[in-house]
């Protein structure tokens, strides 16, 4: 199985099919993502951020965004947004592979990445590094890339 990467829109082949599985699921991230992207109010242009899917055969099967965190004053610090898997790639190196591909770089841009997971995905981040935090509005979890020297 070859997974591509590549920059995305909600415009993009195969985004509205995904978005309307994301719903089904009762998840939201993908019309907030639409939504945001057409009212202009996000479209992942600032320095650091992209966004990007996962293709398998040309078909995209999965979305990952990354953002200047918008809930912090804090500076030098990204949210992953929108992050999501089609539910018949899931544990398949797709979601793995989004979230290695999203942090390429990141850290000439962020010290940490914050993210705000459903519990089903509390293993998947702590999997990957990032470190389970009480207490945080909209932040369930974060990954520190590099010790601030702010």
């Amino acid at each position: 199985m070859d997974i591509q990467f590549a920059n995305l829109t909600p415009n993009s082949p195969g985004f509205v099919e995904l978005r309307s599985q994301s719903m089904a699921e009762g998840f939201n991230m993908l019309r907030r993502l639409e939504e945001n992207w057409l009212s202009g109010d996000n479209r992942f242009d600032r320095p650091g951020e992209k966004l990007i899917g996962a293709y398998v055969d040309g078909l995209i099967v999965g979305v990952c965004g990354l953002n200047i965190d918008p809930f912090t004053q804090a500076t030098g610090t990204g949210r992953l947004r929108h992050f999501y898997v089609d539910t018949g790639w899931r544990n398949r190196r797709v979601g793995s592979g989004l979230l290695s591909e999203i942090l390429k770089d990141a850290g000439r841009w962020f010290d940490f990445i914050n993210t705000n997971a459903p519990s089903s995905a509390f293993t998947f981040y702590e999997r990957a590094g990032f470190v389970a935090l009480s207490g945080m509005d909209k932040v369930t979890h974060q990954l520190c890339l590099r010790n601030p020297v702010r």
